[in-house]
């Protein structure tokens, strides 16, 4: 009887060895993480800064895998080492300026003021990212319910150099302000002195103004910027237009809307309304397309590099 059992428990264990065996020859069971780098990313825009020049961002690319079975992988997608950079979005040229960090940072989309970009970090903290010079951390921020820092969101100048940040999704919280002094981020409230920018499509601080960005009527029709005294001028939809209804969007200065074939206009902002004189300027697929049809791209990741 003993000879049976030591007999049956090394067979048991030759079964278990086995297994184990061959889960090694095919990458694991399950036990291994691993990162796997990739390249860096083309250029995604952050603000278009005048007339020529704009500021890109992007990161290199790596994921974090981890076995699950039978040669099966999960990974998750992220970017680190990012870059701000200025480029010419009129004549295809290195960046006249750009650096890279280590670590991880946002920087947020649609701020642009005092030369700066504006970003947030991994640690819940925010800066300011001035052309020629190193990203500098501000503090920590503090974000008050029902506003959620952690998502998606915009940035825009504001009063008394703080931060007007554009909530992506979340209704209870539109917008919000970020006191840069105190890094509380509070809700802006449409009451009061602001009650006048209910219904909004953007909202930003240019030369001492509030301005409001607004489709009025038909959401097809024509987008006009209002001050607290009302409509400061209007951009007409027409045919060579041909509005799409969408919201439009805020990069520093500049507006971005949807139209139908040709992609998004890009017109620029006053606090007296819009630069009849700005170049006719299109945005379609990552590319600047002027009146002529000569396109720049917004620059692949080999042409986005550290300057000196």
């Amino acid at each position: 009887m003993e000879n049976k059992m030591n007999k049956f428990g090394f067979e048991k264990m030759l079964a278990v060895l086995t297994v184990a065996f061959a889960c090694v020859c095919i990458w694991g069971c399950g036990d291994s993480d691993y990162r796997r780098w990739g390249g860096r990313y083309e250029g995604t825009l952050v603000a278009i800064i005048d007339d020529s020049l704009a500021l890109l961002t992007n990161s290199r690319g790596y994921e974090d895998c981890h076995d699950v079975f039978m040669g099966s992988e999960e990974c998750e997608r992220k970017g680190t080492n990012d870059g701000l950079f200025l480029v010419n979005y009129r004549k295809q040229q290195s960046p006249y300026w750009g650096d890279t960090v280590d670590g991880e940072i946002s920087l947020i989309s649609g701020y642009y003021n005092d030369s700066s970009a504006f970003f947030s970090n991994t640690k819940n903290e925010f800066g300011f990212w001035k052309i020629g010079e190193k990203p500098r951390v501000v503090r920590k921020w503090n974000c008050e319910t029902p506003c959620r820092c952690d998502w998606r969101k915009y940035g825009r100048p504001w009063i008394d150099g703080n931060v007007l940040l554009k909530m992506e999704n979340q209704n209870e919280c539109p917008y919000a302000v970020l006191d840069t002094v105190s890094g509380i981020v509070k809700k802006l409230d449409f009451s009061g002195e602001y009650a006048w920018l209910e219904g909004c499509d953007d909202i930003t601080y240019i030369d001492g103004k509030i301005l409001c960005v607004k489709r009025l009527g038909d959401v097809m029709g024509s987008i006009s910027i209002l001050t607290l005294d009302g409509v400061v001028d209007s951009l007409e939809n027409t045919k060579e237009r041909d509005f799409l209804g969408y919201s439009p969007v805020l990069y520093g200065n500049f507006m971005v809307t949807q139209v139908y074939k040709k992609g998004k206009l890009v017109t620029k902002m006053k606090k007296g309304g819009f630069d009849a004189n700005y170049p006719e300027t299109w945005l379609r697929d990552n590319s600047f397309i002027d009146s002529t049809g000569s396109t720049i791209s917004y620059y692949p990741s080999e042409d986005l590099i550290v300057t000196k």
